[in-house]
Order: structure tokens, then C-alpha cells, then sequence
């Protein structure tokens, strides 16, 4: 449904409006008869029973407890009924997840009167809260394509993510100022996408926004059925189709969906697959009238719980056709279904073959009919060579053309690791455990002299590849920056100008011998020609091991210039030719304005990648809860999710 509320703030939710709220719910329930009234559940008790042994003694990418608890119940609300913490608050109420997110956050949830829904306490979705911005007092102006844009996951389908005609220049960078910010509910979120003056993006609460691309002003509010974190395409209809233009996303419903994107209305809505543990990352792609869907997993983070029945699922891209939103093709990175090929140390079956999750955009190659993705890795250990690979797939069809598999045998869950409050790994583990080295990026095509082309690919490994298209694949040349690690290497995303690729580093988890930041490659032969290390001690509001220089923000590329966001909230645009940094902002440390007259933190930069278009450079900062909050835990968006806008003198 499309929410078109008056203009006004959305409240903070503060200490002392919990408070409030609490007393308010606590009056209402007393005046039931009182056998109607229970305490409500011991939140520590299901604490201790569902989540202590990870969070408690927390290792790898699993956030600590002390992290947890910088965070507004919302956000554990939505991590126990569709992300992570999923398959352990399966069997759980409403009124137990609400009882667990009020003990994490230490606020205090009142007595209730039977099951309760937690969104009728802390609003986590968007449907529950008025209008995050001012609405649009203009009319809003036509859609048209022809504007500048970044339209999806990259300015074109072959995902280079390099905006050829940006609007501003790079000697002018020094100028750029903070122009307007954007905070909502959702700890993920995708990029920003611009077509003229409209803007839209997602977010994990489950709201698709139209914004006005100069103001931020919002024009619509959709309100999807559950989270959704993947970048938006517009595309225009054919004459006769309910709506002139249509703006494609997924969620977590296991669907694609179709708006219109001038009212934000629903135009169709196909569920694209059902496996369990299954959520949708990549930003569809779309190439004539068909919408290519990628289907990724969390099945990592549910396995790591001996309960989980690991692991049926198979990663898999999906055709449809825009109009009707009718599947055309599915095709799986494996063409075996798993079976149950030996139980583990509980006596659980244990399935294969799994994995190989496509959680970025597809990449498409007109000229040979190809589209083409890169795959995570394998969950058991079934050998799966549709794993860490890069696979061709016809667009017509969906059958498989090659397929070249980077790294065999990379077997992967959490939670395989000895040490405090774990005796022993996960049940579910792979006997032969591999590093996870994911490709976790969209192939770059980038064409050269001679008509000749390559894919250039990154890996979580560290590792940089270019392949030839017109050799199945084969491997041109090859490049390791760093050791790589669970979470990078290269994680989100390269850019490349044809002349050089850019490669923003993580090495998050990569120890004394990581070497996160910002490198520039030769396109042709992969010399490196320079290097931009992140500042080797960081500063952040937040503590811990995200506080990191680490670049898995999918970096963007214009003539001169490169735009990188890193752990540490720093926002940088480098020189292209020398790497020097001409350009910085801090998005994390201090709070600032956000529309709407409130104050919000950024936070750790993650995911999708800043947007160049008409003049501006537009950014996300925040991600999954990892900056926390500071002292000023009762500002809204303390746990960092702020879309902002930066223009030459803020004008």
C-alpha cells in the first residue's frame, strides 16, 4: 500500500518516549480484566537459551552483545523474524522476540494480555511510521531516461559502475558540501538510484521511496511485505501498460515485484523461488523486456544453528518477462538437486550438493545474447562447480553456456570455530571447511582496442581476475592485492574507466597482514599503479573490529575521480591517476540534520556504492547495526542508516 501522510517528523524513539509508550500500553492492558494480564516473558532467560553462545562470545563476523545492545529494538525485531537470527526465533511469539529485543537494548516492554506483534511497540517497519521526510509540495515532473541518471546497479548493464557524464567536474571536488540527508528506518539498504529529478531506493524495513533527487523531499512511500535491500531499475512500458514507467526490486517475500514508478503503485508481484533460508540481495538486472533476478541465501548464518536442517538450498537466476512479471526461465548454479548425503555429529541429515547464492547484480553481454554472474560459495560437501564461479548464461533461455569456477571445495558455514563459550563447531560444519572467498561483486564487461573484451571479476580472496568472454572464460591474467578474508578482499564491487579498474579492499577479518583501501589496476595486463591504504588507526564513534578502514563499499568511478566509503564512516574521492586523496567526509562521528528537523548518526559504510548523477554524489552510510550508537543513543538513526546528498557548495 502507498502511504501519503501530512508532513511532519518521525518522532526519535527516545528513553523517555519507551517510557511513555510503556506506561500508555500498561494503562490500556490494566483496564482488562486482570486475569487477562501476564508478565511478560523473560527476555534474558530466551537470551541465554537462543543466542548467548554466539553473541557472547562473538568471533568472525557475528556482532558481539555490546554491539547488539547500541541498537533500537527494531532492528533485533527484524534480525529475529527475517534475518539472521531467523531460524532461531522460529518457534518463538511475538511477545517472546519483543521480550529478547527489549532485554538486549535494556528498555522495558509492559505487561501484555496474551501474544502481542512487536510492530505495534517499536513500529520497526516503515508502514507504522509517518512520512520519514517532508512531502512533495510540487507536482511531481515526468520521468524521463533520457536525463542524467544511474539507473540500477551501475550507469549501463555491463556494471562498471563509472559515470561518464557526471554533471560536475573533478577539479571542482574540493567544493562538495552536504547538500541535504535522509534517515529511515532499516539497517540495510540499496543504493540510490537517479533518473533526473527522482531518486529511489529500499530498505530493510520494508519501504521503497520515491525522493526528489535535488531536495529529498518525498514524493512516495511504498510499503513492501518485507525487507528489501536490493537497487531499483526504471524502466519505461510499452503503450497500452498500466503505468508509463515501472521501477523493479525484490524482497524478502522470495518475489520480484514491479511498481509504478510515478505513483509507486503495485503493478505485479511474482514469487521467484521458495527455498528455505532464502533472501534477495542483488539489484535485478533488466535487458530487453526481460527482468533477470538473482537469488541469494543467509543459509551461512542459519546453519550455524544446530536446529537448522543444512542445507537444501541452491543458488539460481531467474528471468521474467516486465510486463506481466511471468517467469521465463529459471536456471540453478547447480543443474543437481540436493539429496541427503550423510548426517552429522547429531544425527541430522546433511544435504547436497548447496550453495553458489548469486547476491549481486547480473551483467549482461549483448553482443553474444550472454548474461552473466558470480556465485557464493558451497554450504557442504558435495563438490558444486557452480561455486565461486563465473557463469554465462543465454538470455533467451537460461541454459548455461560455461561455466569457470575460481576456487573448488570452498565449503562454508559460521560458526566452525573452538574457542570461549564454544566447545565444539557447529554440527552442521563441512568436514573439509573452506575460507569462504565468495565473488560477491558483479562481473565488469569492459571492452578494449581491437574489439577484443574482458570480464574483470573480483573475489573475497583478495584476488583480481580477467576473463575472456570469447574463451569461455578463460583466465587473461590474474592479480592477489591482499589475503583476503570471510568478509574480503573484494566484497561489494569494483569500478572500471576502461583504462583502469579500481578495487576497494576489506580485509576486515584479514588480521596484521590486510591491506584495506583503494587500488588501481592496468585494465589490460593488471599491473598495479597505485595503492591508497586506509589510515592504519582508524577513529569511529563505535569500538570493536568494525571500527576499520576496511573498503566493501562498492566503489564509483568519473573522469578523475573516485568515490570510496569505508568502515571508519570516512566518505573519500581519490585522484584517479595518482590515488592521492582530494576529498573527504566524515559521515559518522557527529550527528547531523536530516529532513524532517531531527538528528541522526551515519555509521560503518557497507554494501551499496555511492551514485554520480546531475551534479550530485549521493552515499549511504550505515550498515546492519555494526556502528552502534554512542551516548546519544535517543537520537532516530543512532544505529546508522542515512542516505546523503552531496553537491558543489551544498547548492
Amino acid at each position: 500500500m502507498i502511504q501519503r501522510l501530512p508532513s511532519r517528523a518521525r518522532a526519535a524513539i527516545a528513553p523517555a518516549t519507551l517510557t511513555a509508550l510503556a506506561l500508555v500500553l500498561g494503562a490500556s492492558l490494566a483496564a482488562q480484566a486482570s486475569d487477562n494480564i501476564a508478565p511478560p516473558p523473560d527476555g534474558e532467560a530466551l537470551y541465554n537459551e537462543r543466542c548467548a553462545a554466539c553473541h557472547d562470545n562473538a568471533v568472525d563476523r557475528t556482532p558481539a552483545r555490546d554491539v547488539l545492545a547500541k541498537n533500537p529494538p527494531s532492528f533485533i525485531i527484524a534480525s529475529l523474524t527475517n534475518g539472521a537470527m531467523a531460524p532461531m526465533a522460529d518457534d518463538l511469539s511475538g511477545a517472546e522476540k519483543a521480550a529478547i529485543a527489549a532485554y538486549i537494548t535494556g528498555t522495558k516492554l509492559p505487561p501484555v494480555a496474551g501474544d502481542i506483534d512487536p510492530n505495534s511497540i517499536w513500529g520497526p517497519s516503515a508502514a507504522n511510521m509517518p512520512l520519514d521526510a517532508p512531502k512533495c509540495e510540487t507536482p511531481a515532473p515526468p520521468i524521463k531516461l533520457n536525463a542524467a541518471a544511474w539507473n540500477g546497479w551501475s550507469p549501463t548493464s555491463r556494471n562498471a559502475r563509472y559515470q561518464e557524464k557526471p554533471g560536475l567536474k573533478a577539479a571542482d571536488v574540493s567544493r562538495l558540501k552536504l547538500k541535504w540527508a535522509f534517515n529511515y528506518p532499516g539497517a540495510k539498504n540499496g543504493q540510490a538510484t537517479i533518473v533526473g529529478d527522482w531518486l529511489f531506493t529500499t530498505s530493510m524495513s520494508g519501504a521503497v521511496y520515491a525522493l526528489d533527487a535535488k531536495t529529498g523531499c518525498v514524493r512516495w512511500r511504498h510499503e513492501a511485505e518485507a525487507a528489501t535491500r536490493s537497487s531499483v531499475t526504471v524502466i519505461p512500458l510499452p503503450a497500452g501498460s498500466p503505468a508509463s514507467h515501472a521501477l523493479f526490486f525484490s524482497d524478502w517475500t522470495k518475489a520480484a515485484v514491479a511498481l509504478d514508478a510515478r505513483t509507486g503503485k503495485q503493478l505485479w508481484k511474482t514469487k521467484v523461488d521458495d527455498s528455505a533460508g532464502l533472501q534477495m540481495t542483488g539489484a535485478p538486472t533488466v535487458h530487453d523486456g526481460k527482468l533477470f533476478v538473482p537469488i541469494s541465501s543467509g543459509v551461512e548464518a542459519f546453519a550455524e544453528y544446530d536446529g537448522w536442517e543444512c542445507c537444501k538450498f541452491r543458488g539460481s537466476l531467474v528471468a521474467l518477462d516486465v510486463v506481466s512479471g511471468k517467469v521465463l526461465w529459471k536456471t540453478y548454479t547447480t543443474a543437481v538437486e540436493p539429496k541427503v548425503f550423510d548426517t552429522n555429529r547429531l544425527g541430522r541429515p546433511m544435504w547436497g550438493p548447496s550453495g553458489g547464492a548469486i547476491w549481486s547484480a547480473p551483467t549482461i553481454d549483448a553482443k553474444r545474447g550472454l548474461v552473466y554472474v558470480g556465485t557464493s560459495n558451497s554450504y557442504t560437501d558435495v563438490p558444486h562447480d557452480g561455486t565461486d564461479a563465473v557463469m554465462a548464461l543465454d538470455m533467451a533461455t537460461g541454459e548455461v553456456r560455461w561455466k569457470h569456477q575460481l576456487l573448488a571445495n570452498d565449503n562454508y558455514i559460521n560458526g566452525c570455530w573452538v574457542g570461549p563459550g564454544r566447545r565444539e563447531p557447529a554440527a552442521n560444519c563441512p568436514k573439509n571447511l573452506g575460507p569462504d572467498f565468495s565473488i560477491g561483486n558483479s562481473p565488469i564487461l569492459q571492452d578494449l582496442p581491437g574489439a577484443k573484451q574482458l570480464l574483470l571479476v573480483g573475489q573475497k580472496s583478495g584476488h583480481v581476475y580477467a576473463l575472456d568472454p570469447a574463451a569461455e572464460g578463460k583466465i587473461v591474467w590474474k592479480r592477489r592485492i591482499g589475503p583476503g578474508s570471510a568478509l574480503g578482499g573484494i566484497e561489494f564491487g569494483m569500478a572500471s574507466d576502461g583504462q583502469r579498474l579500481y578495487v576497494g579492499v576489506s580485509d576486515v577479518l584479514a588480521g596484521p597482514e590486510g591491506k584495506p583501501g583503494v587500488y588501481a589496476l592496468r585494465v589490460t595486463d593488471g599491473e598495479l599503479l597505485w595503492s591508497a591504504p586506509s589510515p592504519a588507526d582508524p577513529k569511529c564513534r563505535w569500538e570493536g573490529r568494525w571500527c576499520h578502514g576496511a573498503v566493501s563499499q562498492a566503489v564509483s568511478a568519473m573522469p578523475g575521480l573516485v568515490f570510496a566509503g569505508a568502515y571508519d564512516g570516512i566518505f573519500r574521492a581519490y585522484d584517479a591517476r595518482s590515488g592521492k586523496v582530494v576529498w573527504s567526509y566524515d559521515t559518522g562521528s557527529q550527528p547531523i540534520a536530516v529532513l524532517g528537523g531531527r538528528q541522526a548518526y551515519g555509521g560503518v559504510m557497507d554494501g551499496g556504492g555511492p551514485t554520480i548523477a546531475g551534479g550530485m554524489v549521493y552515499v549511504h552510510s550505515g550498515y546492519a547495526g555494526r556502528s552502534g550508537a554512542s551516548a546519544g543513543r535517543d537520537l532516530t538513526g543512532a544505529d546508522g542508516n542515512v542516505l546523503m546528498a552531496f553537491s558543489i557548495d551544498g547548492k
